[in-house]
């Protein structure tokens, strides 16, 4: 699997590659891909607009390496989105290329070429899963789940809930409680 990323477009999607110049914005999204492999173990090529000082002069792309990254600058009038699917349409195995892009226009090009592909969100924040392959079905599991909050409001409950129970032994045998009411009242008392 190769995957061939849609450069100046993952930079304009997320503030973490904002900088002053192109160049500086170039090597973020490098850096973060060398960082994170949001690619797995798979081959990327990063595809860039123009680097050419004249536009007029050459009608291709240049083929380069930054930091061990294939990086393709499109040359000329050509454009980073005519390199990405003159690069599909040359493959002898589209299937095996995701395009990384939110351009709709690259997706309708490359529609019926074999090519997956694939947002820049997910691309992104690819970095932030799990993979787990386990006999050969990958599973994908987020990061992101809510167990450390609602086990520290348990444990907030819970302390509360202790003391008030001492308290109504003293006081009554009312044994009802309210848990929503409860944890937001012991959530409240700990923002203070």
């Amino acid at each position: 699997m190769e995957y061939l990323v849609d450069g100046y477009n993952v930079i304009k999607f997320s503030e973490m590659f904002s900088a002053r110049d192109l160049e500086t914005s170039r090597n973020k999204l490098i850096d973060f891909i060398l960082k994170y492999n949001p690619h797995g173990k798979n081959s990327i090529t990063v595809v860039f607009d123009c680097k050419s000082a004249n536009p007029y002069e050459f009608d291709g792309y240049t083929t380069t390496t930054l930091k061990g990254i294939k990086t393709i600058f499109s040359e000329g009038q050509k454009s980073a989105d005519d390199v990405i699917v003159d690069y599909v349409e040359s493959s002898q195995r589209p299937y095996n290329i995701v395009v990384v892009t939110n351009d709709k226009g690259i997706y309708r090009r490359i529609g019926g070429k074999g090519a997956k592909k694939m947002s820049v969100a997910d691309f992104i924040y690819n970095k932030s899963k799990e993979q787990n392959v386990i006999n050969n079905v990958r599973r994908i599991k987020q990061k992101d789940d809510f167990s450390a909050i609602s086990r520290e409001l348990s444990d907030l409950w819970l302390k509360e809930d202790k003391n008030k129970k001492i308290e109504k032994k003293k006081n009554s045998n009312d044994t009802e409680f309210d848990i929503t009411a409860e944890l937001s009242d012991i959530w409240l008392k700990e923002e203070r």
